[in-house]
């Protein structure tokens, strides 16, 4: 069994050999056809499945293809040059390795960015509150992150293995050598551009299903996701500054004196900061929020580190920094739910029949659908003024941001209605009477 079998450019082959090498090749051909025609989606008949598939087939093939090669040239100690310029050569078990892990990270980067994103992102519990446009770009964005990172991957592999990490800072600091490669600053990037897929992974997959499962509200989903994305981005930029800098305690001893400066200077800023952390934990304001600050009234579309974005019934963003929505007075409509009470004055001469107003004024809301019949609207006589009678018709919206245009639409209403009944309307009702609450 140990007689040499063949030899090859002064490589002998003996019996064992040649019955291992066997042995990896049709361990790679039953990978292949095991795992071919594997299941991906649902919708195994449609076109683009098949498409997507024979890609599938040919990176799984490549991939096992040379991974048996550098297997089998390990196997039997084979190595030779293919060229060699100048001093440098490439040996084919140097391409043997490169293109093994080239078509390796290509099957990685379809079967995350296909079965693990694609697949599960679309396969949710309930359907995603998004235009699928949205969910598109989001399942996207996820699959270029991996993508980017497979090919960064085989970018820092082939400088290492042809000897091409050119250095691109050198610099002595306190005795220490401070050194930076161009696979350093690869590393660094793929590092960050983990952090990326791990938080979509996390806040759109995992902890999707728990905000399903709990039906948690908007808020608590935005606070939580944020804060996962802080602490994921903080770790992932230590390890990339550790992956570039060689001694992080250069970095950590700069860092303390400049703190001490930037703390003077933004000491607004970091209140912002921690004013949004508190927003985030306590949820006394959340993302979907209609709030009433400084006499603007909108919804909460952003809760960001600094400052945080309401949107106006004017359809303008207003930044709001996060320190005002902590220690200042702010009236949220929608704290508790979003059922918001409106209230719409109005003055009508002495003499007036005040149950034929009453009724015509309850018609009026009872016959508009964006009212809401629970609670019931109701209509008060609130004063006696020097102009008239001071009425308040109250009734109750679950879509506050609607308020103003809503109003406007009864006040159309209730003149046509009060002209037929020949009621007259007089004076200015806002500088008339105070309508309370």
């Amino acid at each position: 069994m140990e007689n040499v079998v063949f030899t090859i450019s002064g490589f002998d082959i003996t019996w064992v050999e040649l019955i291992f090498c066997g042995l990896i090749g049709v361990t790679a051909a039953g990978i292949y056809l095991r795992y071919r025609n594997f299941a991906f989606y649902e919708d195994a008949g449609s076109r683009k499945y098949r498409t997507t598939q024979a890609i599938f087939r040919f990176r799984l093939a490549m991939a096992l293809f040379f991974i048996s090669a550098v297997l089998v040239l390990r196997l039997l100690h084979f190595d030779i040059v293919l060229f060699e310029i100048g001093g440098f050569g490439l040996y084919i078990s140097q391409l043997s390795e490169l293109l093994s892990l080239f078509f390796v990270a290509l099957l990685l980067d379809w079967v995350i960015s296909h079965m693990v994103i694609r697949n599960r992102y679309f396969k949710r519990e309930h359907p995603v509150k998004k235009p699928a446009e949205s969910a598109q770009s989001d399942e996207s964005r996820a699959t270029r992150s991996v993508r980017y990172i497979v090919y960064l991957y085989i970018l820092q592999v082939l400088l290492r293995r042809l000897y091409l990490d050119a250095l691109l800072f050198e610099r002595d600091i306190k005795g220490e050598l401070f050194t930076v490669h161009l696979s350093d600053v690869v590393i660094a990037v793929m590092i960050v551009l983990a952090a990326q897929v791990m938080v979509w992974f996390i806040t759109q997959i995992t902890l999707y299903r728990m905000y399903r499962r709990n039906d948690m509200d908007e808020g608590i989903q935005f606070a939580i996701n944020q804060i996962v994305t802080y602490v994921i981005y903080v770790i992932a930029i230590l390890l990339a500054l550790d992956r570039i800098v060689s001694d992080m305690s250069i970095i950590y001893g700069g860092a303390a004196a400049l703190l001490v400066g930037i703390g003077l200077g933004l000491q607004q800023t970091f209140n912002d900061f921690f004013s949004g952390l508190i927003l985030l934990f306590e949820r006394s304001v959340m993302v979907g929020d209609v709030l009433e600050i400084e006499g603007q009234v909108g919804r909460v579309t952003k809760i960001g580190l600094r400052a945080s974005r309401i949107e106006t019934v004017k359809s303008v963003s207003m930044l709001v920094p996060n320190s005002k929505l902590v220690n200042q007075a702010v009236v949220n409509w929608t704290h508790y739910d979003d059922i918001v009470r409106f209230e719409l004055p109005l003055l009508v001469p002495f003499g007036t029949n005040t149950a034929l107003v009453k009724n015509l004024l309850l018609t009026i809301v009872q016959s508009n659908q964006d009212v809401l019949q629970q609670p019931e609207p109701f209509v008060r006589l609130q004063d006696f003024t020097e102009k008239g009678l001071g009425f308040v018709l109250y009734f109750y919206l679950n879509q506050p941001m609607s308020g103003e245009e809503l109003k406007s639409e009864l006040r159309f209403q209730i003149d046509e209605a009060f002209r037929k009944e020949g009621i007259l309307m007089g004076g200015h009702v806002n500088e008339t009477f105070n309508t309370g609450l």
